[in-house]
């Protein structure tokens, strides 16, 4: 194959790369932080003293994120507030947690047993 043919077919995907560099990252990144700032954030505060918490988030009856709460470290993220949140946890009193409300802090508390519930609330 010449050296010309070679460089003719990098050229146009070099060119791609370069515009979606320049052009693409902005106009995704703008949207993305305006719409996020318009949602309420949900925040989930692990209280235990030793343990971590391993919950899953679900978001309209889907999995949408694993969670791995350490003692004393909170998660937090911003939902749609028409949106149904639930938490699946391990060591859980009761087989799910929520409905949740998006804008609200939740703590996760060891009870009896070495369960875990769920209260409103700051940790």
């Amino acid at each position: 194959m010449p050296k010309t043919l070679r460089r003719r077919r990098a050229r146009p995907a070099a060119a791609v790369v370069l515009a979606a560099l320049l052009f693409g990252g902005a106009a995704h990144a703008a949207p993305a932080a305006d719409g996020a700032a318009d949602k309420p954030v949900l925040s989930v505060t692990n209280t235990q003293a030793a343990r971590v918490a391993y919950c899953t988030l679900l978001v309209d009856g889907r999995a949408r994120t694993k969670l791995a709460i350490r003692p004393g470290h909170t998660w937090s993220d911003a939902f749609d507030a028409r949106r149904e949140l639930l938490l699946v946890c391990d060591r859980a009193k009761s087989i799910k947690f929520g409905p949740l409300k998006a804008g609200t802090s939740y703590r996760l508390v060891e009870v009896e047993g070495a369960k875990i519930d769920i209260a409103e609330g700051g940790g």
